[in-house]
C-alpha cells in the first residue's frame, strides 16, 4: 500500500526506518515488480506495510519482500514474508494523501 505522509512518519518512528524517497533511482523497478507501495529498507531487507485485514486504517503488518545477499550489496527477492511486527497507522486524511 502507498502510505500517506502521516502514516509514513508513524511507521518510520515506530520501526526506526526510513522510506525510500520517490526520487530514488530504484523506485521505477520496485514499482514494476511489486506495485505502488511505500518501500522501507532496513538491515534485513526490503519491506512494505499493508493494512491489517481486521483493523483497516488503524494498524498494519510489515511484509518483507526481499532480503540482503551475504555481502549486503544486493537484495534477493523471495516469497513475501509477513513479519511478526504490527505498526499503528495514523488515520488517513484527504489533505495528507500520497499520490
Amino acid at each position: 500500500m502507498k502510505l500517506n505522509a502521516a502514516q509514513q512518519r508513524t511507521v518510520e518512528d515506530q520501526l526506526g526506518v526510513e522510506a525510500l524517497p520517490d526520487e530514488n533511482p530504484a523506485m521505477p523497478k520496485l514499482r514494476e515488480v511489486f506495485g505502488d507501495h511505500t518501500f522501507f529498507v532496513d538491515a534485513e531487507g526490503l519491506n512494505v506495510v499493508e493494512q491489517h485485514p481486521e483493523e483497516e486504517n488503524v494498524s498494519g503488518v510489515v511484509i518483507k519482500l526481499a532480503s540482503w545477499a551475504e555481502d549486503n550489496t544486493q537484495l534477493r527477492v523471495h516469497e513475501p514474508e509477513v513479519l511478526p511486527v504490527k505498526v499503528e497507522l495514523a488515520k488517513e486524511n484527504g489533505s495528507d494523501s500520497a499520490a
